[in-house]
């Protein structure tokens, strides 16, 4: 596991607060990889297809969690696509204030953290999370607390951050140390590693899939991105403001690009389920 212990849950709000404006203009408001799966589908279409793509695992009218829901597409969407309701839960400010004031019939969403969340045991019938993972720090926590609140038989669908199993030192200290402290990430599990706390938590896998392949290209969009950002004045006075302190995060750009092209940065989607015998 790559890990730093520095990363609190206040640097992960500040991030997405201080970078707010920057994603949503440069990225959008579905705030994650894309996936692409079909030829010839835009940036816009293919983070749409990986929010499809995890809600596809729940059946119709369930009540779904969202964790780590960032402006509540991906909420909204589940909407469309037949939950009977969805609450959202971020750690940040910005993107909860942007997420409530687009309201939704049977939406809610909630400004804290997953982790001393407030839910009641078994509500739901299914949660997902969407690269929130990497952001935790207790991830033994994070499964019991899943655990918890769904019912026995919900389901939980997770995409994650990883690394290689067995990183050199080299990739450790070039490229994903320095992305766990500008991406705010306290670790950055292994695929194995995962397992394992899947296993201790109790929840049975259903599914374990490396989508490497099939979201790298988010990051040479992404690199695009930053480049065009940083010939805009507005950019250019962020970047250059040393009292800005997420400008770093232009810098992990290009290193989690190199750390797909090598194989040390994975994108992993895992699929699990409360036993139906749970109490």
């Amino acid at each position: 596991m790559i890990e730093n212990f520095s990363i609190q849950v206040s640097s992960v709000s500040h991030h997405y607060d201080e970078l707010d404006e920057f994603y949503r203009d440069h990225w959008g408001v579905h705030l994650h990889h894309g996936l692409w799966e079909k030829e010839g589908i835009s940036k816009e279409e293919a983070v749409i297809e990986l929010s499809l793509k995890v809600l596809s695992y729940f059946e119709p009218h369930s009540k779904l969690l969202d964790i780590g829901c960032g402006y509540g597409e991906t909420a909204r969407l589940s909407l469309a696509m037949g939950a009977s309701e969805v609450s959202g839960i971020t750690v940040s400010r910005k993107q909860f204030e942007y997420a409530a004031a687009h309201p939704q019939e049977g939406a809610r969403f909630f400004l804290g953290d997953f982790i001393q969340n407030r839910f009641q045991d078994g509500e739901f019938n299914g949660a997902y999370s969407i690269e929130c993972f990497s952001h935790i720090k207790d991830k033994s926590r994070y499964f019991e607390q899943v655990r918890r609140v769904l019912k026995p038989g919900g389901k939980f669908v997770m995409t994650a951050w990883l690394s290689r199993e067995k990183p050199s030192v080299w990739e450790r200290r070039h490229l994903l140390g320095p992305i766990c402290e500008e991406g705010r990430l306290p670790s950055l599990c292994s695929r194995s590693e995962v397992l394992t706390l899947i296993q201790d938590s109790g929840m049975e896998l259903l599914e374990d899939t490396d989508l490497s392949q099939k979201v790298w290209k988010t990051w040479l969009i992404s690199s695009k991105e930053v480049l065009k950002l940083l010939k805009e004045s507005k950019g250019l006075k962020y970047f250059f403001n040393r009292d800005h302190r997420e400008r770093r995060f232009a810098l992990t750009v290009p290193r989690i690009l190199m750390g797909y092209r090598t194989g040390a940065f994975k994108y992993g989607l895992f699929v699990m389920q409360v036993p139906r015998s749970a109490s």
